[in-house]
């Protein structure tokens, strides 16, 4: 396990030789605008979902975890994050690294991890072109109050792109990561 400052817990290790992860940006997929910064928990039951029924693991590609590459410790509204997707059974396996734009920080933890088979972004504010197949684009969290975070329809593109678990997979898919203070 890796620890990071404030008793936030990554895992660190790595996981057989494949794997499907969920590039998981914060800000217009987990909350929505009336509740901004709070994650929604429709959105997170949707997000539960994605993982229950592809056996997907998370790295976190918000620019909230800036604060991680540039000050050496998360922030509180990161950790916060961080420990719902934990209390969730989601498990959080890193952060993606600090570079220019989002795609070419996706591009590098790709790089640096080769036992990533597949992967989804699920992202409400960049565009991607050299991963676009990869890409769920939610509606901009700037359009206003129609924005609404996660919806069934990303949930579905989501796993189409990741592909379903065989139903015996399913229920193994889920499992706690201790947070051994």
């Amino acid at each position: 396990m890796l620890l990071i400052r404030e008793n936030v817990k990554v895992s660190g290790e790595k996981f057989g030789e494949f794997m499907k992860v969920i590039f998981l940006d914060f800000n217009g997929v987990l909350d929505t605008w009336e509740e901004m910064d709070k994650i929604n928990s429709d959105n997170m039951l949707r997000l539960k979902r994605i993982v229950l029924e592809t056996g997907a693991k998370i790295v976190i590609s918000s620019s909230l975890k800036n604060s991680y590459w540039i000050l050496g410790c998360v922030s509180s509204h990161l950790k916060m994050i961080i420990d719902e997707l934990t209390k969730e059974g989601l498990e959080v396996i890193g952060f993606t690294p600090l570079c220019k734009i989002r795609e070419e920080e996706i591009i590098s933890y790709l790089n640096d991890h080769p036992e990533i088979d597949n992967y989804v972004i699920l992202d409400d504010d960049y565009e991607m072109p050299l991963l676009n197949e990869h890409l769920v684009k939610l509606p901009s969290q700037m359009i206003g109050s129609s924005q609404r975070g996660l919806e069934d329809e990303h949930v579905e593109n989501a796993i189409e792109i990741l592909g379903r678990l065989p139903k015996d997979e399913k229920s193994q898919s889920l499992r706690l990561v201790p947070n051994n203070d």
